[in-house]
């Protein structure tokens, strides 16, 4: 059945990738993605996403978006696998090789509106944070947690289902919660 939709929606993702300025390589997308580029969206080769409630059943019933702001850029490098995840990139998103983002992750580089109430009331789309995030080589990202902008996440190191990440991941750790906390290394890198 996953196969199925990725020969249905295939026409459809390579327009979308086309009318978007998407450089693209090798992919595979089981589902229909949502993409909104107007800055830079580089895929590398053997991508692997899947976009829709019966690609993954586990991914929650979304689709995997992708929103690239004028100026912004995001890189995916190669051997990656995303399930039913939204990027919101309004600076730079640079995710390395090797790397997996489970279901229904949130990776949003931006607060997205003002912290300050009177400038929210005056202008709630302007004068927002934004931070690159640096997802590193063969990162495993647990299904539901959240990545939140200015983090860098370490070379091998897993995010824990659930986790909200505010703060950088050393290479080689296992972290978790909410806040993501240091759990421990991983074997062999003690």
């Amino acid at each position: 059945m996953k196969h199925i939709f990725h020969y249905i929606y295939w026409p459809l993702n390579i327009l979308l990738l086309k009318m978007n300025r998407v450089a693209y390589s090798d992919f595979k997308i089981f589902g229909l993605i949502t993409l909104m580029n107007k800055g830079t969206l580089s895929l590398g080769q053997n991508i692997r996403i899947n976009s829709s409630r019966y690609a993954n059943v586990i991914g929650g019933d979304t689709r995997t978006s992708f929103v690239i702001k004028k100026g912004a850029s995001m890189q995916l490098g190669n051997n990656i696998s995303i399930s039913n995840a939204a990027f919101y990139c309004n600076s730079k998103i640079i995710i390395e090789d090797n790397v997996m983002i489970g279901g229904s992750c949130k990776i949003w580089d931006s607060d997205f509106h003002p912290l300050d109430p009177e400038i929210r009331k005056i202008n709630p789309r302007e004068q927002f944070i934004t931070r690159p995030i640096h997802i590193k080589e063969s990162a495993f990202i647990g299904g539901c947690s959240i990545i939140l902008k200015g983090v860098t996440i370490g070379r091998n190191s897993i995010i824990g289902a659930g986790s909200v990440v505010s703060r950088d991941v050393p290479d080689n750790e296992i972290w978790a919660g909410n806040p993501a906390t240091f759990i421990k290394k991983l074997k062999g890198y003690e």
